[in-house]
């Protein structure tokens, strides 16, 4: 039979199996044949033999746990952001995280106020987080009680991945969420509230005002995280007119003739784009403008990012 038949986001448990006639026996061969995964106790995601990224198998591994643990806990943290499609940053992908709540399949608690009655629960591959006091959750999704899971907001999940991987691991997704619309910066300071003693708190909450939609990638946000901790000043995606054509640098350094670009490099790979992109680069150079480059290893390395910045920062002087 076609397993996507029983599926739920390409994920389905023993019972979803059980109820169409596929036993135990039958499960174990289709996991040898490779046309399903075993993801966690009592749960199969289907499987077309072709390789999966760490990033999707998460997700997978989050749809299974999620509903697993549905009546008590809502998918959290970098899981919740994963499921959304947003990016991430020192995220534990082996883990799916989860936040405990109320039974949501009770009539009189659908409103989803949270209960603080259970203390943090680790177990191989998944961690219960205790409950979030004040926080509050939507209905469960559609379809079926078996189908059901609970996700925590997004703008709560992205406090919480800053909480298990510092500034950086909120950063990230934030600026992909607030990019495409799944939250605001307002409700990110809103959300903030709920975390009013929690460790490790204070350094997300002093980044929020970094939080910024014009961010366009990872390497843009992480690059300027570094620049700002450096103490510099950016204005991300300014607009300048030079010889007659328009450029978006990534970064200008505030008050400065000096612009920062992310290069990931990827774009490189056609000859014709590092053509252009050599024409650019010359144009602003030839307006009075210094370019200076970041590429991913320069990330782990902020002396030499402060140095150059200087160098370009006296140079256009």
């Amino acid at each position: 039979m076609d397993l996507r038949q029983i599926a739920r986001g390409g994920v389905f448990s023993t019972a979803d199996a059980t109820r169409v006639g596929l036993d135990s026996n039958t499960l174990r061969r289709l996991v040898r044949e490779g046309r399903c995964l075993r993801l966690a106790r009592g749960w199969f995601a289907v499987h077309d033999g072709h390789a999966i990224s760490a990033e999707r198998l998460h997700v997978l591994r989050a749809g299974a746990l999620g509903r697993q643990y549905a009546a008590r806990a809502a998918v959290s943290h970098h899981s919740r952001l994963l499921l959304t499609g947003l990016p991430t940053y020192a995220a534990d992908l082996a883990t799916v995280h989860l936040t405990s709540v109320v039974d949501p399949f009770r009539a009189d608690v659908d409103s989803g106020a949270v209960s603080r009655r259970n203390a943090t629960v680790r177990r191989p591959g998944v961690v219960v987080h205790e409950p979030l006091a004040g926080l509050r959750l939507g209905p469960s999704s559609d379809g079926p009680v078996s189908w059901r899971m609970r996700v925590v907001p997004v703008a709560v999940a992205l406090l919480q991945a800053g909480l298990l991987g510092g500034p950086e691991a909120f950063l990230v997704p934030a600026d992909a969420a607030v990019r495409s619309g799944a939250t605001t910066r307002e409700e990110l300071a809103e959300v903030s509230t709920l975390f009013r003693g929690h460790t490790g708190i204070g350094p997300v909450r002093a980044a929020l005002s970094w939080v910024d939609g014009r961010h366009e990638s990872p390497g843009e946000t992480r690059t300027a995280h570094l620049v700002r901790s450096l103490g510099f000043e950016l204005e991300p995606q300014v607009e300048l007119v030079v010889e007659g054509r328009r450029y978006r640098p990534d970064f200008r350094l505030r008050g400065t003739k000096v612009l920062v670009e992310f290069d990931g490099a990827v774009k490189y790979d056609d000859r014709r784009a590092l053509f252009e992109e050599k024409q650019r680069e010359d144009a602003l150079r030839r307006a009075g403008w210094v370019v200076v480059r970041i590429v991913w290893a320069d990330l782990s390395r902020p002396q030499v990012v402060l140095a150059r910045l200087q160098a370009a920062f006296a140079t256009a002087a």
